[in-house]
């Protein structure tokens, strides 16, 4: 099997913090999140207008198009400020932000961008993580970054090829994890395996419990196939009561150990559903016996990753053949020597 090489790329320097308000935080993620050209020119816009009624008249008639040099109309807000995006992220769609103190962290479908915003008018790229897989959707707890993957295009080395096979072992769908203790250099830490990968999530507390976080996944992708992660069924839940249809995955993260991460329910959404007319008539006894019977597994890959600067920072285990390194900002690109066996099962 084929196993690419990956060289993780960081661009930016680092400046350092001041407060900013929430509403400054909120105004700069319109520009940062959705926007991919430049810059703090358009700065100077009007003062806010706090008044309820609609403008009139409508300020967005007769608007001046263009990619950098666009007009502009706002309702009681202000662009503050508009960032170019990196190249290695650029052209590809921004899913989600989650803030931490003076950083946005932005998710992405080829990874996820930390924005130092300690001033708003000129954001700082404090690292870009390349680490292709859609969604992207991000969260933050305490030092923990979490990652939504849900396509098969997902590689648990970071790798920026697709893996070919309908059935890969490198596939990653699911759920990354990082510790994000320095921001600038963050640790991928784990991966929790679904069956339909994760499309978004919400992070979640249990009152009293102040040694785990949990985090609901829901996945709306194709059922993988249990030769790729045992236990998947895309049978119809009356059909097969371990179905992977209609239902979230429970990830509980034990927050002194997050690497030991690992789906602890499966609550069904839709308990009582019941196929409507005309849906997929059930599969003959020999499909059904071909799915793998049982409650659904979950895997725990646990990939190794050095940093250039920190030699020996690792956490984890190391099963992964090529995993994500990285290198200085003008430094030569490298590709790491497989240490263990291909794939990670």
């Amino acid at each position: 099997m084929k196993i690419e090489s990956f060289v993780h790329r960081r661009v930016g320097p680092v400046v350092s913090g001041r407060p900013v308000r929430v509403a400054l935080l909120a105004l700069l993620a319109l520009g940062v999140g959705a926007c991919s050209s430049t810059s703090s020119q358009y700065t100077s816009a009007p003062a806010i207008d706090n008044s309820t009624s609609p403008p009139d008249p409508d300020p967005r008639v007769g608007l001046r198009p263009g990619r950098t040099d666009y007009g502009q109309a706002a309702w009681n807000m202000r662009l503050v400020s508009n960032t170019p995006t990196p190249s290695d992220f650029y052209g590809v769609t921004n899913s989600d932000l989650a803030f931490l103190g003076n950083y946005v962290i932005q998710g992405n479908y080829n990874g996820f961008m930390v924005w130092d915003v300690s001033n708003p008018e000129s954001p700082v790229l404090q690292d870009g993580y390349v680490c292709p897989a859609s969604q992207s959707d991000v969260s933050v707890f305490q030092n923990l970054l979490f990652v939504s993957s849900e396509s098969t295009s997902g590689r648990l080395d970071c790798g920026t090829e697709a893996p070919e096979e309908a059935v890969s072992h490198d596939r990653l769908r699911g759920v990354r994890i990082f510790d994000i203790t320095d921001i600038s250099d963050p640790v991928y830490l784990a991966n929790v395996q679904t069956c339909r990968g994760s499309h978004t999530h919400s992070v979640v507390t249990e009152p009293g419990d102040d040694e785990n976080v949990y985090i609901y996944v829901s996945g709306s992708s194709s059922v993988r196939p249990p030769e790729e992660l045992e236990g998947c069924s895309d049978l119809a839940p009356d059909e097969d009561p371990n179905s992977a249809l209609f239902r979230i995955e429970v990830i509980q993260v034990p927050l002194a150990a997050p690497e030991e991460a690992r789906i602890v329910t499966s609550p069904r959404i839709l308990p009582a559903w019941t196929p409507p007319r005309g849906a997929r008539p059930s599969r003959p006894a020999t499909a059904v016996a071909r799915s793998a019977p049982g409650p659904t597994s979950a895997t725990i890959s646990l990939p190794m990753r050095r940093s250039a600067s920190r030699v020996g920072r690792v956490r984890g285990t190391a099963s992964s053949s090529t995993l994500p390194t990285r290198r200085s900002p003008g430094a030569s690109p490298r590709s790491r020597t497989p240490t263990s066996p291909p794939g990670i099962r």
